[in-house]
């Protein structure tokens, strides 16, 4: 057998043949590189990712581990082990090498969400997808929900407000952009020490993209997360949670009869054995400061990045969950 020590480690591999290589999802391949540690890959001047032949063999002995029944962050602890013993695994062979990472330019956010609202504009799914594919392997998720996804979301939106856009064109855009990002919540790993948070949306509230990228975030990072969906009843769910309390719940409203509607849900809450942090967000309270100050809760701001600070500042991941 081959050692991983004796695969070259020069950066020359984009994320997209890595992907291709091991069959793992680029969202998968960085949630191991910033969860667990895994993988430490170089940048090249355009920003992408770079990773190496070793990189690759890293990550087939790890998915070889998963797949044998063994948990991601146990296999990684026995790598680093071995590590610090100065030891490293055999090599896992599967198949032919990957092609090298072609220089390119990387286009800027901006560029590439007008590549992405013009696809979905033409009805092209194909090529929306594959540019989907892309941005993953281009993008933090950050960066890709904020700066690409959410200005395609509000362009068409308000595109359809003006009767520029078809209603047939608005759902098109957004059942192929929430079919991804379902996609990419199921592929990320599941935790089971993580603090658990329920995710979902107020009653009679459809628009359900917010709040799945929120929950997509906080697995990434480590977090437990149940995404609830749409239109979840009040007194249903508080029974529910009081039967099975998570560390904290969110719902999110657009609609502003939804937002009212958590004005008394806190309340409900209290039967349970462990009562847990109620957060709230959603353009239904972003211009709506009195609705906020009658809510017992925890309103988690007009923007994503704002939503994730508040919830790692008020739901902080311990040690042992990142364990």
């Amino acid at each position: 057998m081959v050692a991983i020590s004796e695969f070259s480690d020069e950066p020359r591999f984009n994320i997209k043949s890595v992907e291709q290589k091991t069959g793992i999802q680029s969202v998968t391949i960085r949630a191991w590189e910033r969860r667990y540690s895994l993988l430490t890959p170089k940048r090249a001047e355009n920003g992408y990712r770079l990773y190496s032949e070793r990189d690759i063999a890293v990550l087939l002995w790890a998915r070889s581990r998963v797949e044998s029944g063994i948990s991601i962050s146990s296999a990684v602890n026995d790598f680093q082990q071995l590590q610090k013993a100065h030891k490293w695994p055999d090599a896992v062979i599967n198949g032919a090498a990957p092609a090298a990472a072609r220089p390119a330019e990387r286009l800027s956010a901006e560029a590439v969400s007008q590549q992405f609202l013009q696809a979905l504009l033409r009805y092209d799914e194909k090529m929306a997808s594959g540019i989907f594919e892309e941005m993953l392997g281009s993008f933090d998720l950050i960066e890709l929900f904020e700066n690409v996804l959410t200005p395609v979301l509000v362009e068409i939106g308000e595109g359809w407000a003006r009767g520029e856009v078809k209603v047939a064109t608005e759902h098109f855009a957004s059942n192929l952009i929430l079919t991804r990002l379902q996609a990419v919540f199921q592929a990320l790993p599941l935790r089971s020490s993580g603090p658990r948070v329920m995710i979902g949306c107020a009653p009679d509230e459809l628009h359900v993209i917010g709040p799945l990228m929120v929950a997509v975030l906080l697995r990434e990072i480590g977090y437990r997360v149940e995404f609830l969906g749409p239109d979840l009843p009040l007194d249903d769910l508080a029974e529910f949670v009081t039967q099975e309390p998570p560390k904290m719940l969110i719902l999110s409203a657009t609609l502003a009869d939804s937002a009212s509607a958590l004005v008394s849900f806190p309340k409900k809450l209290r039967k349970a054995k462990q009562i847990p942090l109620f957060g709230f967000g959603g353009s239904g309270f972003n211009t709506r400061q009195n609705l906020i100050k009658r809510i017992d809760g925890i309103y988690l701001g007009p923007t994503l990045r704002q939503s994730l600070e508040k919830i790692r500042i008020t739901l902080p991941l311990r040690s042992s969950a990142k364990k």
